[in-house]
């Protein structure tokens, strides 16, 4: 058996937030769906941590989709967002927001167009920090595929129909090559 670990970039240092992480990825083990992978445990060394998740021989979707060379044909690309779809309501039926649907966080595996969907686990609350929106790297890989109550702009509570906004994104540039919206103004994506 084969294992991912992920690093976290900042190690988090609030033992209240290490408790809301450890809790998180004991709810997600209730997941049973192989479209899924949910952390399995969270590790601590000294003042860093780290996740444990199977492995998955899959290329994030972004990267998957730079690699290629034919675009896949529809029917293909339709049967992933089938893939996806499911994924995505076996984790809601478990009681969980993934709160991170992007092209990133979408393992593909190139030979057999198997989806997988990965990283359930972000040590940063975005509601905690004011300024995250003009962060180069949050505009550039996340913002686009962000529901706008999950960016605390907008008086509504997070929940799945965030992810279904999310994953609405993700699938509309996948079949069409593009964003739904087209600004890099953060408060106009808003």
């Amino acid at each position: 058996r084969l294992f991912r670990l992920k690093l976290f970039r900042q190690p988090v240092q609030v033992q209240r937030q290490l408790r809301y992480l450890r809790q998180r990825v004991e709810r997600l083990k209730v997941i049973h769906d192989n479209r899924v992978i949910v952390p399995l445990v969270l590790e601590t060394w000294g003042v860093r941590q780290w996740l444990v998740q199977d492995w998955f021989p899959g290329l994030p979707l972004d990267v998957w989709r730079r690699t290629l060379t034919t675009p896949p044909g529809l029917d293909a690309l339709l049967a992933m967002a089938a893939d996806l779809a499911q994924a995505l309501a076996a984790v809601h039926d478990g009681g969980s927001i993934h709160g991170g649907v992007k092209p990133h966080n979408i393992l593909v595996q190139p030979d057999t167009l198997q989806v997988r969907l990965i990283d359930f686990i972000t040590p940063l609350d975005i509601r905690e920090i004011s300024h995250f929106i003009y962060d180069p790297g949050f505009i550039a890989n996340t913002l686009a595929y962000t529901s706008p109550e999950q960016t605390g702009r907008i008086n509504h509570r997070v929940d799945f129909s965030s992810d279904l906004y999310s994953l609405g994104v993700v699938l509309y540039e996948l079949l069409t090559g593009r964003l739904p919206f087209g600004s890099r103004d953060p408060l106009e994506l808003i």
